[in-house]
């Protein structure tokens, strides 16, 4: 299966560098600095669990022609970016599938808009992490011999294709863990009423995530807000939480959840995937906020904690000013 990596970013190299290492036929796609960084030194990752330096040279392009091939394309990008290559991938009609790999509250629609459906999948990667200094450092799984992460796709109706279980062997040949969802739109709706709480308390602690661990205070918001966030999409129909690990934020008692949240904020894998990503993630969650907004303007309903965990984010730039951004 041929694939494009389309975005340079944490998530893009990764990709890339996996895929690479599993011997399958893999292009990244990066551009300007990144694009010359990466043709002159290789791409390097640096395994947050072990420390160890992961180091390859992939196949390089820095723009998508109309007659180039390709049997998979993942956009890994943040969203306003995703959406913004939409029109150079509707000027190639040799694309067989696009999967959109990143965070979405507003559905299906706009991607549609410009590609036709049959050929667009949305989907998750379950690694995370971010530049700390000038190591990119990415945490993909939690014990030294397990799966290097877990990626998240769902077709646009939730049918299980040809294609679906395809791309589901392309990367469990890579040895990442795929889970096929069958309601894609709503997993991302409620992977926002996850990390929009997270993400908040780290920028009220200014990304010290042993600061959050050690405040109950602050943990019990951090779980009202996420509560808060999945009433709204329970009552607009999305009743199914998901993934169920969500349930936790129902299910413990209030004195449980210092106990079981400061284990989650104090550790590497928090550090990592919360705290390295936190950095480039603001803008993209204020406009991920406005788009659960028009949601929750639908309920009538109040969010206090989440407002308020979501007034701690940086503004983002005006929009006029953003770049093109990987994810």
């Amino acid at each position: 299966m041929k694939t494009l990596i389309y975005g340079a970013g944490p998530i893009g190299r990764w990709l890339a560098l996996r895929l690479h290492l599993a011997g399958r036929d893999v292009t990244l796609l990066a551009r300007n600095e990144a694009y010359l960084s990466l043709q002159q030194n290789g791409l390097e990752i640096v395994d947050g669990l072990t420390g160890e330096r992961l180091v390859a040279r992939v196949k390089l392009v820095d723009r998508l022609d109309p007659e180039d091939r390709y049997d998979l394309v993942v956009v890994a990008m943040q969203k306003a970016s995703r959406l913004s290559v939409c029109p150079a991938l509707a000027q190639n009609p040799h694309l067989k599938n696009i999967l959109f790999l990143g965070n979405d509250v507003s559905g299906f629609q706009n991607y549609q808009d410009h590609l036709p459906e049959d050929t667009v999948l949305l989907g998750f990667p379950g690694a995370g992490g971010g530049w700390d200094g000038a190591d990119l450092v990415i945490m993909d799984r939690e014990k030294p011999n397990a799966h290097h992460g877990e990626i998240f796709i769902g077709e646009l109706d939730g049918e299980i294709r040809d294609r679906t279980l395809e791309i589901q062997r392309l990367f469990e040949a890579a040895d990442i863990k795929v889970s096929v969802e069958k309601d894609m739109d709503g997993w991302l709706k409620y992977h926002f009423a996850f990390i929009a709480p997270t993400a908040g308390v780290i920028f009220m602690k200014d990304g010290d995530l042993r600061a959050v661990a050690a405040d109950k205070k602050t943990i019990h918001q951090y779980c009202r807000a996420c509560r808060e966030a999945g009433d709204v999409l329970r009552e607009v129909g999305y009743r199914r939480r998901q993934p169920p690990v969500f349930n936790l934020y129902y299910w413990l008692p209030r004195w449980a959840e210092p106990m079981v949240f400061s284990k989650l904020f104090g550790s590497r894998s928090a550090e990592v995937r919360f705290g390295l990503h936190a950095r480039t993630v603001g803008p993209e969650l204020l406009e991920l906020a406005e788009e659960f907004a028009v949601l929750k303007g639908l309920t009538g309903m109040e969010t206090p904690h989440l407002d308020a965990l979501l007034d701690q984010v940086p503004r983002p730039r005006p929009a006029a000013d953003r770049k093109e951004v990987a994810s």
